[in-house]
């Protein structure tokens, strides 16, 4: 059983990437799990440890919990900024009520993105806003198996520099590698 966590602020893609590897994987073995149906950690937590199979949660704020993130095996974080973030917010909105809309995101929604902006650091794989899922999912999924793999880049068993440089190795060589490493963390950026 292989649990994989995906999260990023309000408004960025941690949903979208979630269901488009779950579409790829079978769904006898796999549960898909929305952290915002449960009402505390401790639910959630629960139907993680239930399940009988591999398991994708995805959530905003699942990363700020340290007991969920000890049971997460691989920690996804879809990086967005405000500006998107609030751009999406107010697509989704009810366009006769924007300033209402936009006063709530200002006054709720964006605090709790900048607490969850900080929780990246507990990531293993981070991908940049401008980046496609693809290249991530196929780090994420066997598709011969048609289940979650072990994440290569974080592996023990292979050596450090095959997939990735660190970011100061990164912008010297001005290296086309399709993921970097987050300077002093077990995080890895797709580029």
């Amino acid at each position: 059983m292989t649990v994989l966590a995906v999260c990023g602020p309000i408004g960025s893609g941690f949903k979208a990437l979630s269901e488009q590897c779950y579409s790829l994987l079978n769904k006898k073995s796999t549960l898909l799990i929305d952290s915002s149906a449960y009402n505390s950690s401790e639910l959630l937590l629960s139907a993680i440890n239930d399940a009988s199979g591999d398991v994708i949660v995805f959530g905003a704020d699942i990363f700020l919990d340290e007991k969920l993130r000890s049971r997460f095996d691989i920690k996804v974080f879809i990086e967005l900024d405000s500006d998107l973030c609030l751009a999406n917010h107010l697509k989704s909105a009810d366009a006769h009520n924007l300033e209402e809309q936009l006063n709530y995101y200002l006054s709720q929604i964006k605090p709790l993105n900048e607490k969850i902006r900080l929780s990246a650091k507990f990531a293993n794989l981070r991908r940049p806003q401008e980046s496609a899922n693809d290249k991530l999912i196929s780090l994420l999924i066997d598709e011969a198996g048609k289940s979650l793999s072990t994440c290569p880049a974080t592996s023990s068993t292979l050596p450090r520099d095959m997939f990735w440089k660190s970011a100061s190795q990164h912008q010297q060589t001005g290296s086309n590698d399709k993921i970097a490493a987050v300077e002093g963390s077990d995080s890895f950026s797709l580029v």
